[in-house]
């Protein structure tokens, strides 16, 4: 069974300690910098950082991360509430187990849930060479906007509202 938990004091190393294949990490941020983001987030306080460590029958098997991003007042483009989702990784001794899917179910629940205030979507960017990444979001409704982000991957988005 998948569950999501908080980022605490016991896991935040075991955390740290998780990896990806060589070839994935031209995908992704390793975990340290993704809970140092998610440290300077929280201390900005206009968005809120949401991370947490995946585990598979109490052992930890991935983490993933999205922020709430309130609209910002101070820019005019800015027209909605979100989700971001910027992290999602298993670690490589437990891929394809589908560990991945579950946890990402589980965490767009919790967004469902608006835990921050109201949201349109969530958000993510995936390149398009990350094929199982981009087919994982496409199973669950996440659909290529056609705007690309400054790495060159493609935004995905999933409608909150109908």
């Amino acid at each position: 069974m998948i569950e999501l938990r908080k980022i605490t004091d016991e896991n935040f190393e075991e955390c740290i300690g998780l990896d990806l294949t060589q070839a994935q990490w031209q995908y992704l941020a390793n975990n340290a910098y993704s809970l140092s983001e998610a440290y300077a987030l929280q201390n900005d306080g206009n968005k809120i950082p949401m991370p947490y460590v995946i585990y598979h029958n109490d052992v930890m098997v991935g983490f993933t991360m999205a922020v709430y991003r309130p609209i910002d007042q101070n820019d005019p483009g800015d027209d909605e509430n979100n989700f971001y989702i910027s992290r999602l990784m298993i670690d490589q001794r437990y891929q394809g187990n589908g560990y991945g899917k579950q946890a990402l179910v589980k965490f767009i629940e919790i967004m469902k849930t608006l835990p921050y205030g109201e949201a349109d979507s969530i958000i993510l960017s995936c390149a398009k060479e990350n094929t199982i990444a981009y087919r994982l979001y496409e199973s669950l409704g996440f659909v290529d906007t056609g705007e690309i982000d400054e790495d060159g991957d493609c935004y995905m988005r999933l409608n909150l509202k109908p």
